[in-house]
């Protein structure tokens, strides 16, 4: 399908007279977009958002771990994404932690790399710590978070979009 997508947009022209190129990203349009998108067969109900980044997994719904959705990322056939494509994946900082984490985390960036996935991007923040960033605002004014596709200060982002970086899934690798 995404092949298809890829194929069938380049063959349309765009105002300034070259062709529109295929991307999978949504920046953060995923959230207006799902309100106006009926139920999917995958147990989305109709208004709910749509997965965060475009490649992303429904929020909720990455249960079995990091590595598992670079696998499924990984067999997209999205060469024609030409525009981009993205991943967002939310870790916990204990991941980080000491030695044993940054060696983690360079063999999930091999897996990355061995996979062919085109681009990921990470938030490292955990769950309290956004939360306490909407209730306390004035104590987290440089949290910068990845949203779809651009950084942001998460203090100045929308609600709906503040929520959606806060429910996805935090996963230790």
């Amino acid at each position: 399908m995404l092949r298809h997508y890829g194929e069938e947009v380049t063959k349309y022209e765009n105002p300034r007279g070259g062709h529109f190129q295929p991307g999978s990203y949504t920046v953060s349009a995923h959230i207006p977009l799902g309100a106006v998108v009926g139920a999917t067969p995958d147990g989305r109900l109709a208004g709910e958002q749509l997965a965060d980044g475009g490649l992303s997994p429904m929020v909720g719904r990455d249960k079995h771990g990091p590595t598992a959705s670079l696998r499924s990322v990984s067999k997209l056939d999205n060469v024609l994404d030409s525009n981009g494509s993205l991943l967002n994946v939310k870790l916990s900082p204990s991941t980080l932690e000491g030695e044993g984490g940054i060696q983690k985390l360079m063999a999930y960036l091999r897996s990355f790399s061995r996979l062919g996935v085109q681009h990921i991007q990470f938030n490292v923040v955990d769950k309290a710590t956004l939360v306490d960033a909407q209730v306390h605002p004035e104590n987290h004014r440089d949290l910068v978070v990845r949203v779809a596709g651009y950084s942001a200060m998460f203090v100045e982002l929308s609600r709906p979009i503040q929520d959606d970086i806060i429910n996805r899934t935090e996963h230790v690798l």
